[in-house]
């Protein structure tokens, strides 16, 4: 039994993901499925498995790769059964970031990157799955820590956190004399937009990033009563975003904007779950967007939060096809 145990760098989530993940495989506890992988230890990505004997050099790599790698998301968007049909898992897609700390931890190939909800006979998973296709949506999940474990028995050797880059900060509404800072983040966020997709204020005068102005702002905000909310970090307003409540009972998300220099830290989904909040403190049932539709990233971001595409319309005076989305918010 000595000569079988090996060690293994797993990768962990948060906690929103490991609550997500346990719930897929509590379904399946649910149901009758107990299967033969291991219980009471994190939900995980397997990133290498060890020779014993590299116990405190592993612990050294450890310790490292908390100081130096920062957390990052990925994207579930993957069910699959693997192992002779043995073993039923979900699965991330690849990004730079899981790469680069598999390459850190070990240099073996075949590799894919995944996470266990279910290990037993073929005949046992493939009545188990149907109950994790029907429950699984695609979602946005967070690598944020490092466990390292002996098999088998299970012994949990030591844990680390990989570096928090999410900036401190708050959702807050916006103050009235704050109106000229939100024009400029408006600005400056939707410009990106535009030098991607080549919109210019000649071909697109009315396009965010051109048409947004104080006037506009004093206009929602005084006269439509528009509520209007920021992220502030450190004294500086680095995100903004508006509600346009309509009389069917929905409202609009609006100008969801992050400075360039202040995205992939979190911003944009803590405005987003913010404008969650506030829709259903209103009361709205349904929350609706408009986007540029060939931005097909923004788009998938959208989606991974709860949207569904609605439709398309095309204007004269945009050289763009606008999409909507929506999401019911009870």
């Amino acid at each position: 039994m000595e000569d079988n145990k090996q060690l293994y760098i797993l990768a962990g989530y948060d906690e929103a993901s490991e609550a997500h993940l346990c719930h897929l495989q509590n379904l399946l506890y649910e149901q009758g499925f107990v299967g033969t992988h291991t219980k009471n230890i994190p939900m995980h990505i397997t990133l290498g498995s060890f020779p014993t004997d590299r116990e405190e050099l592993l612990k050294v790599l450890m310790q490292r790769l908390s100081e130096e790698v920062d957390s990052f998301d990925v994207t579930f968007n993957h069910i699959g059964i693997f192992g002779g049909a043995k073993v039923l898992f979900v699965s991330p897609d690849m990004n730079d970031e899981l790469l680069s700390l598999k390459e850190r931890c070990s240099d073996s190939f075949h590799w894919t990157p995944h996470t266990t909800l279910l290990i037993d006979e073929p005949d046992v998973i493939f009545r188990a799955a149907p109950y994790v296709l029907h429950e699984f949506k695609s979602f946005v999940g967070k690598v944020n820590s490092l466990h390292l474990y002996e098999f088998f028995p299970t012994r949990h050797i030591m844990s680390v956190n990989l570096r928090d880059t999410r900036l401190t900060g708050r959702v807050r509404e916006m103050a009235q004399e704050e109106i000229p800072e939100c024009v400029q983040v408006i600005r400056e966020s939707f410009a990106t937009v535009a030098e991607q997709f080549g919109f210019t204020a000649e071909n697109a005068p009315r396009f965010t990033a051109f048409a947004t102005d104080e006037r506009r702002l004093q206009y929602q905000y005084f006269i439509e009563k528009r509520p209007m909310y920021v992220f502030s970090h450190s004294g500086k307003i680095v995100g903004y975003y508006s509600l346009g409540i309509s009389e069917d009972g929905s409202a609009e998300l609006s100008n969801l904007a992050v400075l360039p220099e202040f995205r992939h830290n979190g911003i944009g989904a803590k405005l987003l779950e913010d404008c969650f909040m506030r829709a259903r403190v209103l009361g709205r049932a349904k929350l609706k967007i408009g986007i540029v539709e060939e931005n097909r990233v923004l788009r998938k971001w959208y989606e991974q939060h709860g949207f569904v595409h609605t439709g398309t319309q095309k204007f004269d005076f945009f050289p763009f096809t606008c999409g909507y989305m929506e999401k019911m918010m009870f």
